[in-house]
């Protein structure tokens, strides 16, 4: 009764402005029996995100959005990003959620949860809206996405803000001096530094500290670009140098 009741009042699409900015924690049992504690996945370097599904036809859209999102990181890092899909008040079956997900070609790659007892609570990130979905990373348990209805629809969106949460532990303490756009990212063959300032130097290095390539320009270019075909798929940072000495870090992922 209660999705016939609510369904009007979910339509809407929008991001509550009274959602708070950091996760709550939470234990609970996926279908499968095996238990799940939100802050610690989060504090051993996993990207979780959220998806709460009535499970409805407007809920579909979203719950591919997502699915697409997590798959594009599997093969570059794989088992670091996850879905939690669950349903949002707790009142569904997983026979029900499975159900709704092969028929609607939704996706394999979320772990389910029934959600009984409300223990995966949507009221922690601003309410109801189907779909409604929710990205958290790093040890201080950050929200960086937070959609709802078809606003939630939104892969590049969505990757966005896994790579801004899959930054590692020490990252945002590195102190820059400058702070530059690198697009695309993620990166396939090539790379553009954006900056307003001639560019000196530009260093991508693995998340280990290994040099994966340095490119010099004497006399400083705008705007330049670096050749990565032949990088592996992973994890990098990007480090650049003006022409007045000022340095600024950024992540990029290569896929």
């Amino acid at each position: 009764m209660k999705k016939i009741i609510t369904s009007i009042a979910l339509i809407s699409a929008f991001t509550a402005s009274n959602a708070q900015t950091t996760a709550t924690d939470f234990t609970a049992p996926d279908c499968s029996s095996a238990s799940h504690t939100l802050f610690t996945e989060l504090n051993n370097g996993k990207v979780i995100v959220l998806v709460w599904v009535m499970p409805c036809a407007m809920c579909v859209d979203g719950a591919k959005a997502v699915s697409a999102a997590v798959q594009s990181y599997a093969t570059s890092n794989p088992g670091k990003v996850m879905a939690y899909l669950s349903d949002d008040m707790g009142d569904q079956t997983c026979t029900d959620l499975n159900t709704w997900m092969t028929s609607n070609s939704v996706g394999t790659n979320f772990t389910v949860f029934g959600n009984a007892g409300n223990k995966i609570d949507e009221s922690n990130y601003g309410g109801s809206g189907m779909p409604h979905v929710v990205v958290l990373g790093g040890s201080d348990h950050k929200v960086y996405f937070n959609k709802k209805g078809t606003a939630a629809n939104d892969v590049n969106g969505l990757k966005s803000a896994i790579n801004a949460a899959m930054i590692p532990t020490g990252i945002n303490n590195i102190a820059n001096d400058i702070t530059f756009a690198v697009v695309p990212n993620p990166v396939n063959d090539h790379l553009t530094i954006q900056y307003g300032t001639a560019i000196r130097s530009v260093t991508i290095t693995a998340m280990n500290g290994q040099l994966i390539k340095e490119e010099a320009f004497n006399g400083g270019k705008m705007n330049p670009s670096v050749q990565l075909s032949g990088v592996a798929k992973g994890l990098y940072l990007v480090k650049v140098i003006d022409v007045a000495g000022n340095t600024g870090t950024h992540k990029i992922v290569k896929e």
